[in-house]
């Protein structure tokens, strides 16, 4: 397999990755979709102290979630950005003798 080939798959196996980490960006923004994670979404149905452990908590881990997709969409950005470079090494590599 010629130089060119090489960078050439390994840009497309970036590529690939950066896809996967598109989907988790979705799929975890979905995560607490419908979940009360404040006392006021909460409210109507539970009070008390236990309900708002239940909300401080779910709080806390919407925010971590929040954050880890955040962190998958900054990867996919970065695993972008080095697919694009592969591909322009690799554009050189036909060009050189």
């Amino acid at each position: 397999m010629s130089v060119q080939q090489d960078l050439l798959r390994e840009a497309a196996q970036k590529e690939s990755l950066a896809t996967a980490f598109d989907g988790y960006v979705k799929e975890l923004a979905d995560v607490f979709n419908g979940i009360p994670t404040t006392p006021e979404r909460s409210a109507a149905v539970w009070k008390g102290q236990a309900a708002d452990r239940y909300t401080a908590q779910g709080r806390q881990l919407y925010l971590e979630i929040v954050n880890l997709g955040e962190s998958c969409a900054a990867t996919a950005r970065n695993l972008r950005r080095r697919a694009q470079q592969l591909r322009e090494e690799a554009a050189q590599a036909r060009e050189s003798p």
